[in-house]
């Protein structure tokens, strides 16, 4: 993988932005646990370089120990500044500086920035170059991998008073049409998402453009989105939470499954 051209092609329009912070909540270094043999960061930087519209593959992180694991698969390094690598920092920060990076170092000024998180690693490069298909041909602000809802709000309700442990008060839902009003709470969960689809943003692929990261108002906000967000509706079994040694196990297995189902 080291020996991979990167960037792949210039001029560079489509730009992969890894962001892979050493501190981890729950698990130190989680970016470079392993999956099948491979760090996270290995698996998402593979599936930048396969997919066949992505220009440049970068993985932005903090730390040296990743960023000699990214250059090692090929990757160019953004060496991210403390104050975007913190526990309670958003993506903003990171788009940021990687954004402005490119254009320092390298005089890139990519329009499409695509972000793979490394803890989101049972991705097809299949999958990411239809994303960035569809963004360019739609004329979208933005693209999110998106799967059907695995707790619909149809069941959900906001209280009214306090939200303490313990508390009471009147109930208001938080999905409200003619049908529900006539039929009640208590549907049958499979029904619901039948009749009135809704899907849950996984995070697996972030495609934004350029411009909505370069907006002033960008990092006070945290939001490096424009209005008209379109989603790309994935497997299910491809979001995974890896927290336990055995959601390894798992997410391993669920990958090969899904291999030999499309052929890859």
């Amino acid at each position: 993988m080291n020996n991979l051209s990167n960037p792949k092609r210039e001029p560079v329009d489509v730009a992969v932005i890894i962001p892979a912070r050493a501190g981890q909540q729950s698990v130190p270094y989680k970016n470079l646990q392993t999956l099948g043999g491979k760090s996270l960061v290995q698996w998402a930087i593979e599936v930048a370089f396969e997919a066949k519209n992505v220009d440049v593959v970068i993985v932005s992180t903090e730390d040296e120990k990743i960023a000699e694991e990214a250059k090692k698969f090929g990757a160019l390094v953004a060496p991210r500044p403390q104050e975007f690598s913190q526990p309670t920092s958003g993506d903003a920060g990171f788009y940021d500086h990687a954004v402005k990076w490119m254009e320092q170092e390298h005089g890139w000024t990519p329009e499409f920035l695509v972000n793979l998180r490394p803890t989101s690693p049972l991705r097809f490069a299949k999958d990411i170059d239809r994303m960035i298909e569809h963004i360019k041909s739609s004329g979208a602000d933005g693209l999110k991998s998106v799967i059907p809802t695995p707790l619909h709000p149809y069941k959900m309700w906001q209280l009214e008073g306090s939200p303490e442990i313990g508390s009471s008060g009147k109930l208001i839902p938080v999905f409200d049409n003619e049908f529900r009003r006539q039929h009640g709470p208590d549907q049958p969960r499979q029904k619901i998402q039948q009749m009135f689809p809704v899907f849950f943003q996984d995070g697996q692929v972030d495609i934004t453009r350029r411009k909505f990261v370069l907006r002033p108002e960008a990092l006070e906000l945290e939001n490096i989105w424009g209005e008209n967000l379109h989603g790309f509706v994935l497997d299910p079994r491809t979001s995974t939470d890896l927290d336990e040694p055995a959601d390894f196990i798992r997410a391993e297995k669920i990958y090969r499954d899904l291999q030999q189902e499309r052929g890859e």
